[in-house]
């Protein structure tokens, strides 16, 4: 079942497994999932066959990946892309986005920072706050809404051009 030209598949979640045992590669393959926003990107490629598989599906990272599991589909973070896409990925792979959280905690304030290779949404830097400060050992026993409540997470987000404005303020040595 080879195709001339690759070829993307769109499914709804409920027929993704189903569409993986018929066109992909499940036993050798792998499905990619990418977090945007509350909605899991899903995508499996059989590159023999020249057939990429992609849903979305409504909810956690957690739900899908031991929803997939349970079919007996391997998962890993990451992302399948056409060549096509290989352009755009090259003019934003060097752009960066530095995300700030200002927080409170019974011992004074805190601030974190990290990088993101896209723009993040609000929710997205929130998330990796909290998954990092829970599996750091920081958290213990709290959910996310507890941790919004008490640490009052103030978000920004600097892109490229804030960036690139910041550092033409700046004098050169």
């Amino acid at each position: 079942m080879g195709y001339t030209t690759p070829v993307t598949l769109v499914v709804e979640f409920a027929q993704f497994v189903e569409a993986v045992r018929r066109f992909g590669e499940p036993e050798e393959g792998c499905v990619l999932r990418k977090v945007v926003g509350d909605v899991v990107h899903l995508t499996h490629v059989n590159a023999s066959a020249g057939v990429q598989i992609v849903t979305l599906f409504q909810g956690g990272e957690e739900d899908v990946e031991r929803t997939l599991s349970a079919e007996g589909l391997k998962t890993m973070r990451g992302v399948w892309v056409t060549e096509a896409s290989l352009e755009h990925l090259a003019r934003v792979a060097g752009e960066a986005h530095i995300a700030a959280v200002a927080y409170q905690t019974p011992d004074g304030p805190g601030l974190w920072m990290d990088v993101f290779p896209t723009p993040p949404s609000e929710g997205d830097v929130l998330r990796a706050i909290f998954d990092e400060f829970v599996t750091e050992g920081l958290l213990v026993d709290r959910d996310f809404d507890t941790f919004l409540a008490e640490a009052k997470p103030q978000v920004r987000v600097l892109g490229p051009e804030e960036i690139e404005r910041f550092l033409k303020q700046k004098p050169r040595p």
